[in-house]
């Protein structure tokens, strides 16, 4: 009996080892990829406005694009990390500055014609919305990153529900979202320098019109599903991180935060569990 213990022991124990193993290489694994997004790593970056056409031996020389650090986590795919890679070509967009460097912006002369497909990341397809141009003007320009947001169907109201109010309700659709035009616009610059030395810059009329996001092509039907739905567009950080969102709802006789007292900023953006809830 006392042989037969001591192997329920030595086999506890030795469950407990590799339990105690498997949670150190999990943890371990996180960290690594924690530390992987925010690694800094070396790519091409915008730093003065680079013309559709323009050689990329002559932006080098003039100093329009140089190498940069981005946070691993916030490249785009395919972003181009050597001089070497884009050195003969020419560029395939107008592209701004604080862009990084796609293999698809740049292409051989040979390549380059009026389409616009050269200038989609490798996965990727465009889809062109109609919003309220409120959201749009003066605010949201091409590579930004937007929130996608809709008028959603309300539930059912049940069978004889006398009960049942009207209610406004709001859903996310999409978090961060490229936005890759605006109306014909791929990134022409809002401030254009003065010819006058020391004249402050003058300011180019801003794009308007339908916006083209930049999405890989399963969202798309989602997207155009929804295009009926009163699309609003919030302008969001590039190091935005998307998170579970409630619903925003709207109802007659029901408290909103504000009601309450509460400012977007005490913890509970769009109303949380207090709108229509």
């Amino acid at each position: 009996m006392s042989s037969r213990r001591t192997l329920i022991l030595v086999g506890a124990i030795a469950v407990g080892a590799i339990a105690a193993f498997l949670i150190l290489r999990y943890v371990g694994s996180v960290e690594d990829r924690a530390n992987s997004d925010g690694e800094q790593v070396a790519v091409l970056v915008v730093k003065a406005q680079i013309a559709r056409g323009e050689k990329a031996d002559d932006a080098f020389a003039a100093g329009k694009v140089e190498m940069g650090k981005r946070r691993r986590a916030d490249l785009p795919l395919n972003a181009v990390t050597r001089p070497e890679d884009v050195r003969g070509m020419v560029a395939a967009i107008d592209m701004s500055p604080g862009e990084v460097v796609t293999v698809s912006k740049f292409v051989s002369e040979t390549n380059l014609s009026d389409s616009n497909s050269s200038m989609l990341d490798t996965g990727k397809v465009a889809i062109t919305v109609t919003v309220d141009s409120a959201t749009v003007d003066n605010l949201i320009k091409p590579g930004d990153f937007v929130n996608v947001l809709f008028k959603a169907d309300s539930p059912p109201a049940a069978e004889n529900d006398t009960a049942a109010v009207a209610e406004t309700r709001v859903s996310y659709l999409f978090q961060k979202v490229k936005v890759l035009a605006i109306g014909q616009s791929f990134g022409t610059p809002v401030a254009a320098t003065s010819g006058t030395p020391g004249a402050p810059p003058t300011t180019a009329a801003v794009a308007t019109g339908p916006v083209t996001l930049e999405v890989p092509p399963e969202a798309a039907p989602l997207i155009a599903a929804a295009a009926d739905k009163s699309l609003k567009l919030t302008l969001v950080r590039p190091d935005y991180q998307p998170r579970p969102m409630p619903d925003g709802v709207i109802a007659p006789g029901r408290p909103t935060p504000g009601a309450a007292g509460l400012t977007p900023y005490d913890g509970m953006p769009a109303g949380a569990a207090g709108v229509g809830q």
